[in-house]
């Protein structure tokens, strides 16, 4: 069973209070959340959302096109916390965490169904732009991760990571008091944790910040 979280239960700060994931896609007239769930019906066992009950109306009027996904409005304090408490409404062992506000140049880039070590990551090589304000990682020769580093605008590694994927067993790495769950990639790797990473063409946008939204957008508008 393969269980597709994505924690949409912010209060989208960086965008003066608008939910980022009802952007428009540049694809049709979808949302980067009704996106994320297109791609992912064919194989998820389910979809889980964790949404503001600040937009929980929003969501309900605007129609969206959810395909089967549950809604689960809920405040929480970090996104981590979003995560668990939505895997707590799953009976599944592997999961994949999609970021709500973000957006992929490839539909290929959905192939979390293939993964199969303890933890996967979807990587990106990250563009200059980029740089200081995503997860960026080292990989060795047979894309095992060695390192991983959180938003440090000195960081050298070419790949940056967007989506995860993962058996339960990895929640051990997870704070549900830290901002993202990005953060539980480095102790895993300390602990030799098996912890790969699948380098994927085309860009991935984090649509969080009107720059790279607006980046996103000139880009996949013709």
């Amino acid at each position: 069973m393969h269980s597709v979280i994505i924690p949409a239960s912010g209060s989208a700060t960086r965008m003066r209070g608008l939910p980022k994931f009802l952007l428009p896609s540049g694809s049709g007239d979808l949302s980067l959340l009704e996106i994320h769930i297109r791609n992912v019906k064919n194989f998820a066992s389910e979809i889980l959302i964790g949404i503001n009950p600040v937009f929980f109306e929003i969501v309900v009027e605007a129609k969206l096109e959810l395909n089967g996904a549950q809604i689960f409005p809920m405040r929480t304090s970090t996104m981590t916390e979003t995560v668990i408490r939505l895997i707590d409404e799953s009976n599944a062992e592997r999961f994949t965490v999609l970021m709500p506000d973000t957006a992929f140049e490839s539909p290929e880039s959905y192939k979390f169904n293939t993964y199969s070590h303890q933890l996967d990551l979807s990587l990106w090589r990250i563009r200059d732009e980029q740089k200081g304000k995503l997860g960026q990682v080292l990989l060795d020769s047979s894309n095992k991760v060695i390192d991983c580093v959180d938003k440090d605008p000195e960081c050298k590694y070419a790949f940056a990571w967007g989506a995860l994927t993962f058996d339960k067993e990895w929640l051990k790495f997870l704070n549900e008091s830290s901002p993202h769950i990005g953060y539980g990639i480095a102790p895993a790797v300390r602990a030799d944790f098996e912890v790969y990473g699948d380098i994927l063409e085309g860009s991935y946008w984090d649509c969080g910040t009107p720059s790279e939204y607006i980046s996103y957008l000139r880009s996949v508008v013709t």
